[in-house]
């Protein structure tokens, strides 16, 4: 049954779900199929087990352990379509599962008096069984966002409130249709009349009344329900999940904590009470020393690599436009100590001189100055600036120390002026030359989302998320999304 793209429930899951059956079963098999080539050699596929029978062939090895690693991915919930769709620790969850069918066959081996596998087989069948599947899952994960974005497999999602965490969510959700959420509409508390507040009214349909969730769910064929934490007090909530226990139906409380990342916020039972514990950020001088170090090592591989471009570049530079290769531009790093930022040349040698006539056609807001067809840009410096080539110099400035690879663009002097203390918490991290908001808009954000996006970085700091950065600046380079 479909509606507009909806898939009804239990279709959803039994196609899903087969679907990951299938490309597991798929992955695991390949993995044992190639660890046995990888081994033995293409000739030899019954190496290993030679003294049980002539009979036994590492194909039925592989099949056989590729039926236990299916179950223990079953009882390890990787086939719990809440986590895959949402939440991190996908490749914990799967190295874990993978391990245990492993030790799961070798104790199998071992109760039915059968010689033991090659160890160095096992091992390299559960390698490339962790890669084959993982990658898998992300090829899942890809044509299910895409095919989501199109308005297929969506869940009838309700939001239970009507406050600002609700509209929050309903936006959030609204930005991010990979993951599957139609908001189909809000359902508000009874306190809502009297406070006279409306904010979700705007951005989805009001469906009634929270006091008649359940109703709702039934008449909309609700397949998602999130309530915003926020909107209801304790006993209200309480009723309300209550309600839905017996219904056919996801239910999730927002915990209002959007500025955390989930691998900060830990759920544990204190005195038979549910709590959502924050871990505090590290920003330890241990772990600053290891980004450093990452920094050096990095910096220092790419300028070495990429000497060839870059000379290549200079020259085309000075060909262009007469005038120094490189600009020197004075910015505000962490701390709020000034440093000289180094970029290729992009401009004309007049272009400070001649911001002050091209102010009216600023096209950013707060402090910042942006203009999608400055002329003060050469043609080599717009190609630069296309691809962010123009900030490759800056690799010197991270390796002198006054900048990282990752955390937040540093500013001019004269946009400081404007910042409040707010707006400086952004530099209490080393600026950098990657970072969250280069991935998620660049340009195209406003100069308040910028800060949002600076200081949810830097809450959630760890070496780990600046890894992932790193890996998510390369399609947004190559792509050019959100340059000028």
């Amino acid at each position: 049954m479909t509606d507009g793209g909806f898939v009804d429930r239990s279709s959803r899951r039994r196609i899903i779900t087969g679907f990951l059956v299938v490309v597991d079963a798929v992955a695991v098999l390949a993995a044992g199929g190639l660890a046995t080539i990888i081994r033995f050699g293409a000739q030899n596929p019954d190496v290993g087990f030679e003294n049980i029978s002539d009979d036994v062939t590492f194909l039925q090895v592989s099949v056989a352990l590729a039926a236990i690693w299916l179950i223990s991915f079953a009882l390890s919930g990787l086939y719990n379509l809440e986590r895959l769709a949402w939440g991190l620790g996908e490749f914990s969850r799967l190295a874990r599962a993978l391990a245990m069918g492993v030790v799961a066959f070798i104790l199998f081996t071992y109760a039915i008096k059968t010689p033991g596998l090659s160890r160095a087989w096992t091992l390299i069948a559960f390698s490339l069984a962790l890669v084959f599947v993982f990658a898998g899952r992300l090829a899942v994960r890809g044509v299910l966002g895409r095919l989501r974005r199109r308005g297929r497999f969506q869940r009838r999602t309700l939001v239970v409130g009507c406050n600002e965490e609700a509209a929050h969510l309903i936006r959030a959700l609204g930005r991010r249709p990979e993951q599957g959420l139609k908001v189909v509409g809000f359902v508000m508390s009874a306190q809502h009349g009297q406070l006279g507040l409306d904010h979700c009214g705007p951005l989805a349909p009001l469906l009634g009344d929270a006091r008649a969730v359940t109703d709702i769910v039934h008449r909309e064929s609700i397949d998602t329900v999130i309530i915003a934490s926020t909107a209801f007090d304790h006993a209200v909530m309480a009723r309300m999940i209550a309600e839905l226990r017996g219904v056919d139906v996801s239910i999730h409380v927002s915990s209002g904590l959007f500025e955390v990342l989930t691998t900060r916020v830990l759920v544990r039972e204190v005195a038979g009470v549910p709590l959502i514990t924050v871990r505090p950020v590290s920003l330890s001088a241990a772990n600053l020393r290891t980004k450093r170090a990452f920094d050096l090592a990095v910096a220092g591989l790419v300028l070495i690599v990429g000497l060839p471009g870059w000379l290549f570049l200079m020259a085309a530079i000075k060909a262009e436009s007469p005038g120094p290769v490189f600009y020197r531009q004075r910015r505000v790093g962490k701390d709020r100590e000034p440093f000289d930022m180094l970029k290729f040349r992009s401009m004309h040698v007049d272009a400070e001189a001649r911001l002050a006539e091209l102010q009216e056609h600023n096209e950013a807001t707060g402090p910042l100055f942006k203009m999608r067809n400055d002329p003060r840009v050469t043609r080599v410096g717009r190609f630069m600036r296309k691809f962010s080539i123009d900030e490759f110099p800056q690799l010197i400035n991270v390796i002198k120390g006054e900048m990282s690879l990752v955390g937040p663009r540093p500013p001019l002097p004269n946009e400081t002026t404007l910042y409040t203390d707010h707006h400086w918490r952004r530099m209490e991290v080393p600026p950098g030359l990657t970072g969250l908001w280069q991935v998620s808009g660049r340009s195209s954000l406003t100069f308040d989302e910028m800060i949002k996006l600076d200081l949810f970085y830097i809450e959630n700091w760890s070496v780990g998320f600046d890894l992932a950065l790193l890996l998510r600046t390369v399609p947004a380079v190559v792509f050019a999304r959100g340059a000028y």
